[in-house]
């Protein structure tokens, strides 16, 4: 399990990327902190996943590819509201750091805050995944 305590407590923001966060610019903090990994800013705010770029990643058409068993550093991506619009960090054992405009940055269970036909899958950055072809979504 990775050591996300000095992030538990940050501030939560719609779109933030510091010093306040939502649930894509926590998962943006920990890589550059962690893994040296500057992932791309999206634009637009449901949750920070836009409608296009959850669409891209679940198609596997992204920097993230679907995994079965997820591992330290992986996201798990939820269907809230209809659609693919909250990630949180996978941290280990059945454990996510994510921020909602409901908690500040937390650890919780991901399969114990959402029901189980929520989560919309697991990813795993691939930086070497083929960048989505023009008026691919």
């Amino acid at each position: 399990m990775i050591d996300v305590s000095e992030y538990i407590g940050l501030p939560f923001a719609p779109g933030g990327r510091g010093p306040r966060y939502d649930c894509w610019g926590i998962v943006r903090r920990v890589y550059a902190d962690h893994l040296g990994i500057e992932l791309p800013l999206h634009t637009g705010y449901a949750d920070t996943l836009t409608d296009d770029t959850s669409r891209l990643m679940v198609a596997g058409r992204a920097d993230w590819r679907e995994v079965a068993d997820p591992e330290p550093y992986d996201v798990v991506m939820f269907n809230v509201d209809g659609r693919p619009n909250h990630i949180g960090l996978v941290i280990g054992d059945g454990w996510m750091l994510h921020a909602t405009r409901h908690k500040d940055a937390c650890i919780e269970r991901y399969r114990g805050i959402y029901s189980q036909d929520r989560i919309e899958g697991f990813y795993r950055y691939d930086h070497d995944c083929r960048p989505p072809e023009p008026g691919s979504l």
